[in-house]
């Protein structure tokens, strides 16, 4: 059998970060699964990585296999696409706007090279998460397709009485628990899997996940194009918003066109701008370009890295990025970007040191009954070291 590897191991995935500090490209969630569990249900097999080295380990690819089908990893399958790539004969390249998108060869390569390989021209649409913005902006089309794809010849379970369902496109997981609440599917699908928790007075309206395990808190309003990923909490208003595993928005607070990290948490009161008063493009801070990049959209939110922190009644501003570990504690309204490994406060801005880091990731992991794996923590010390230069200079200016 081929072995199929996903790969991001190139300068493209710099404009994901911070999101994928910690993760391969592939790895990043939108509409119900992640890249990877989208291919690996279509494939209907396991995938691999070839990404950075210091993810390599927990995300690792076998060097022993018989043939590779090596697949870009932001890019989206699509049925044409899925066709294109399962027969894509072997020693060959399948090319789109003169860039890869996939190829299949007997021996290991780390980039095809396009001369000696077979040459096919992709001729429809491929998309890709190619920018920070792209996640939530394509949310919802991902939540339809992923939707369609894990309810074909499934039973959803039965929604208790005292809900009020408009619409037929609800799917219900196994043990969730709905009470009291309000699901409109005329404008989309609703998803809630397994072990998903709707409480009392919530109004949802789709396309919406509620994935494993996540709970939606009493009285929520969560608006079309909504992913809360699995562990994860989420309370207030919510509008065009992807929330990965086990982080929380658990309070009343406005969130829109934002994509939260892993292990995030956002403070009672808190909201996010995600249109400026002029009504001009958002511009976005861009760690590729080490600078703010103009997305060309009105509308734009705000983006964290995995385990940043924001205290109560935080303002975050538009188009702003909030890096891995950060913790912000304003009063004022939070800078468009927040460097990773950072404390901001109103009083004062400085590094997070990560003894200190790891101290309170510990005893997170302790009250929440986490697993915090020495591996996690090696990833993590790795993003720490490659984020210091970026840290050093801007205490040095701040000083």
């Amino acid at each position: 059998m081929l072995e199929v590897v996903l790969h991001d191991h190139a300068a493209w995935r710099e404009h994901l970060l911070p999101l994928v500090y910690t993760r391969p490209v592939s790895d990043l969630r939108v509409g119900i699964l992640t890249l990877r569990e989208k291919w690996e249900h279509l494939l209907s097999q396991p995938v691999s990585f070839y990404t950075v080295p210091y993810l390599q380990q927990k995300f690792p690819f076998s060097l022993a296999a018989s043939g590779y089908l090596v697949v870009r990893g932001n890019v989206l399958p699509s049925s044409s696409l899925m066709d294109a790539i399962t027969t894509l004969p072997l020693q060959s390249v399948l090319t789109k706007d003169g860039e890869w998108i996939a190829y299949k060869v007997a021996v290991w390569a780390e980039e095809p090279d396009v001369s000696a390989l077979h040459e096919i021209r992709f001729m429809d649409a491929a998309k890709q998460l190619t920018f920070l913005e792209d996640v939530y902006r394509l949310n919802e089309e991902q939540i339809l397709a992923d939707f369609d794809l894990l309810t074909r010849d499934r039973s959803s379970a039965v929604l208790p009485g005292a809900n009020t369902l408009l619409g037929d496109r609800l799917f219900v997981g196994q043990h969730a628990e709905i009470n009291c609440s309000i699901l409109n599917t005329t404008t989309g699908p609703i998803y809630i899997a397994d072990g998903a928790i709707i409480e009392e007075g919530s109004i949802l309206r789709g396309p919406i996940a509620i994935c494993e395990g996540a709970r939606v808190k009493m009285g929520s309003k969560l608006y079309p194009n909504v992913t809360v990923g699995p562990g994860a909490t989420i309370g207030g208003e919510v509008n065009n918003s992807v929330l990965w595993g086990n982080c929380a928005k658990g309070h009343d607070g406005y969130l829109g066109c934002a994509v939260i990290g892993e292990g995030c948490n956002i403070g009672a009161g808190s909201s996010n701008s995600n249109l400026q008063n002029t009504w001009s493009s958002v511009k976005l801070y861009d760690y590729a370009e080490d600078t703010m990049r103009d997305t060309e959209r009105a509308k734009v939110g705000t983006f964290m890295g995995d385990y940043a922190m924001c205290g109560i009644n935080s303002s975050i501003t538009t188009g702003n990025v909030i890096g891995v570990a950060a913790q912000v504690a304003m009063s004022n309204i939070i800078p468009k970007f927040v460097l990773d490994f950072s404390w901001f406060t109103d009083n004062k801005k400085e590094i997070y040191h990560f003894n200190k880091f790891v101290e309170m990731l510990r005893e997170r992991a302790k009250l929440k009954k986490e697993h915090l794996s020495d591996l996690d923590i090696q990833i993590l010390r790795q993003v720490y070291d490659l984020t210091e230069i970026r840290r050093q200079e801007y205490f040095k200016t701040e000083k």
